[in-house]
């Protein structure tokens, strides 16, 4: 048997958390363990827990941590399972089927070591699908085609690789998928995961894309792409920050449902 622990974390976000509950209790195959890491500040989460009927699948601990990579790092030591999958508060699995879907890749492939998927995102008041194949020549693009709360990794790789940097406060998945880009990974196009609006990447742009340069200069090296892709990233974010932008983007999404 492979054993599968879903992790979330959880900052005084009680309703977040519940949504994020009821999709991993919908699934139909369901985790060995779904442990939530809550570092509030207050007892509502706990309460929540508490107070409400849990699978016995699911515990909890609740105490303070020094910030996301942190609370990550702590679920992943304190965990049991063979694959780890980090899914926060407010993620939500997109079909009643995610789990079982991963699960068959790794049974079927011992060799296996992470998976990603496509993902729906909130965007420019829409619901967006995105996710490409991870190309490792190509991380001075960031994080644009991998979704973090669609990856799921096995334990080993975090022996071979280290755990979440604590120096990046934003940046920290890019840093860990930069670190382990030799890993074999398997890329299931359909669309697993709603990453859930307004994380840390989205509200503090400006100091993701610094944390994200930081990182590669570390383990890659210097890139003119990365400085030019970095350039058009700026540009790009100024422009959908007007109606014009929005326009735009609402009319390119709507095209490519069709």
């Amino acid at each position: 048997m492979i054993l599968l622990s879903v992790i979330t974390i959880c900052f005084n976000n009680p309703g977040d958390l519940a949504d994020t509950c009821a999709s991993v209790d919908q699934q139909s195959e369901k985790p060995g363990e779904h442990l939530i890491i809550d570092g509030s500040t207050d007892e509502n989460i706990v309460q929540w827990l508490m107070n409400n009927a849990q699978p016995s699948y699911r515990r909890w601990i609740h105490e303070p941590d020094s910030g996301i990579s942190d609370a990550f790092n702590k679920g992943i030591l304190n965990s049991k399972g063979d694959i780890i999958h980090l899914l926060n508060s407010g993620d939500r699995y997109a079909t009643g089927t995610a789990i079982e879907t991963v699960m068959a890749f790794f049974r079927e492939d011992s060799s296996l070591q992470w998976t990603h998927s496509q993902y729906i995102q909130y965007r420019g008041e829409m619901d967006v699908v995105s996710g490409l194949p991870f190309e490792s020549e190509k991380l001075w693009k960031g994080m644009r085609t991998v979704a973090h709360p669609t990856m799921f990794i096995r334990r080993e790789v975090y022996s071979r690789n280290g755990f979440y940097d604590k120096e990046y406060k934003i940046a920290m998945d890019f840093d860990m998928l930069v670190r382990m880009r030799q890993e074999k990974f398997r890329f299931i196009p359909s669309s697993l995961v709603y990453f859930a609006p307004g994380g840390a990447s989205n509200t503090q742009f400006e100091k993701g894309l610094a944390e994200v340069k930081r990182s590669y200069k570390r383990h890659i090296g210097s890139s003119m792409l990365l400085a030019g892709w970095q350039l058009r990233q700026r540009l790009l974010h100024a422009f959908m920050q007007t109606n014009l932008g929005k326009s735009w983007f609402r009319r390119k999404n709507q095209r490519n449902k069709r």
